[in-house]
């Protein structure tokens, strides 16, 4: 019988070699060719990170990106000249998007293991035992980088510094370790349910005593833009306008005007949708034609409709997965039969009714194998099973790779049910299209915007529109060529 003792070395060594188990050759090649392509202000910052690193006495770092202006790339440059060395390089986004384009990249729920309740806790610290392996990752970890921190919760940000505090034994500020947060307060802020605009300002990083100890670092140059065929600098300047809340809008109804030289406007959405995914009968084959190209809307019954429509217009029979649903507390089975549960539609969970085809692309929306499988990923699907479906992974770092997601069960609580239940069912949904809130940190070829519906929280238009480095690849549809563009000046300031 092997002793417990044993089996926590086991862990810890499992969780440090996988920080360490990177191919140095690979990692030197990739810098050889990276570093030249560093324009100044990625360069400066570059040079400031690895000062940090080197001197051993800590730092907290914030790096302001502007959609578009190569973070992704510059923190894959930073990760990868610590490993190179042999130093452990911890990297998480709070989007699982984000997540799967940093090399080793997870989301911060699965690196950090904070509490679900972490938003209504009052000293909220994360769920990491100081004998377990992530543990022993944090106290040898020279760089730790989180991405799109501006969606998450100023409550995750402290609990992370008092998490540190304990572990490495060191008061200082997130325990003396180097910490590069990167994000943009023009695009959304942490979702409050049924939260008021000052809720969310109040939940963002701006808003803990900690910012104040925070260097702030900008990007400034427009990289989707600079690497685009469109005009560089009118279409760079019309996306700030949006995130800053500076397009004039009308007096009476408060909306926008695209400008003709910003998108192009579609007069419906079926034309958005064939504009975004010509010859879809012919196309969907090509994964790499699939994963460059989605359309995003504010709000999940939009998304819905647009998927429905365009898995409707894919050759192949639909194949129907259908939920198990139940209360987590049989006592109250008698109040909430299997039907009403079965009709719930809820964000971040799998529908009861999930209709797929061969080919069509899907969104993970569990953590099943980071950094490979994150919340977020995308795949395409190869073959449908009764008890696991097939898929190619075709966006991420594991991009190219066959998968088999199974059957889980998902426990949920939603404002119509006073009571927990659990869906068994695939983690996945249908991705032609998605949320704005969920494409954040996402580059594409082509994107399209369904407006039917307008954007009702900060940060949202410019996220949708910030995707695409050129107005030629930007479709929108917008009622009469205007929208509303939400911006809460506070949390630029």
């Amino acid at each position: 019988m092997r002793s417990p003792d044993r089996d926590a070395v086991t862990l810890t060594d499992r969780d440090l070699c996988r920080e360490k188990a990177y191919d140095i050759s690979s990692l030197i090649e990739f810098l050889r060719q990276s570093l030249p392509m560093l324009v100044s202000d990625q360069e400066a910052i570059y040079q400031n990170v690895m000062r940090l690193v080197e001197s051993g006495n800590g730092g907290l770092c914030f790096i302001d990106a502007r959609g578009g202006t190569g973070k992704t790339f510059l923190i894959n440059v930073l990760l990868a000249e610590v490993r190179r060395h042999g130093g452990i390089a911890v990297a998480m986004a709070s989007s699982g998007v984000a997540a799967t384009l940093l090399a080793g990249g997870r989301t911060a729920h699965s690196t950090l293991k904070l509490p679900l309740n972490v938003h209504t806790a009052d000293f909220p610290v994360c769920n990491i035992a100081k004998s377990s392996g992530q543990a022993e990752v944090l106290k040898q970890a020279k760089l730790i980088v989180w991405d799109e921190c501006t969606m998450a919760h100023k409550k995750s940000f402290e609990a992370l510094n008092r998490t540190l505090q304990d572990l490495r034994e060191d008061s200082r500020l997130m325990g003396g370790a180097v910490v590069v947060l990167g994000g943009d307060y023009r695009q959304t802020l942490p979702v409050v349910p049924r939260g008021t605009p000052a809720d969310e300002l109040n939940a963002c990083m701006k808003s803990t005593r900690l910012w104040d100890d925070v260097q702030t670092m900008e990007l400034k140059t427009n990289m989707r833009v600079r690497l685009g065929q469109g005009d560089i600098g009118r279409f760079a300047e019309q996306l700030l306008l949006i995130g800053e809340g500076r397009v004039a809008y009308e007096d009476e109804s408060g909306l926008i005007t695209f400008p003709s030289d910003f998108c192009t406007l579609v007069k419906s959405c079926e034309e958005l949708i064939e504009r975004v995914f010509p010859d879809i009968h012919f196309n969907y084959k090509s994964h790499k034609w699939l994963c460059a190209r989605v359309i995003l809307a504010p709000r999940n019954d939009g998304v819905k409709r647009i998927n429905d429509v365009i898995l409707a217009a894919m050759p192949g029979e639909s194949v129907t997965y259908l939920s198990v649903d139940t209360v987590t507390d049989i006592e109250q089975a008698v109040y909430y039969p299997t039907e009403f549960l079965n009709s719930l539609e809820i964000s971040r969970t799998p529908p009861h009714r999930l209709e797929v085809k061969v080919g069509s692309p899907v969104i993970l929306l569990r953590n099943l194998d980071p950094p490979r499988l994150c919340n977020g990923t995308r795949l395409a699907v190869i073959r449908l099973l009764p008890n696991v479906i097939e898929a190619t992974i075709i966006t991420g770092n594991a991009a190219g790779e066959n998968v088999f997601v199974p059957r889980i069960p998902l426990i949920h609580s939603d404002a119509a049910v006073a009571c927990e239940f659990k869906r068994l069912q695939f983690p996945l949904r249908i991705a032609f299209a998605m949320s704005i809130n969920k494409s954040q940190g996402q580059s594409l070829n082509v994107a399209g915007v369904d407006l039917s519906s307008s954007c009702f929280s900060h940060g949202q238009l410019y996220v949708a529109c910030s995707r695409v480095g050129s107005p030629d690849h930007l479709f929108v549809y917008a009622p009469m060529g205007k929208t509303h563009n939400v911006v809460y000046r506070q949390a630029l300031q």
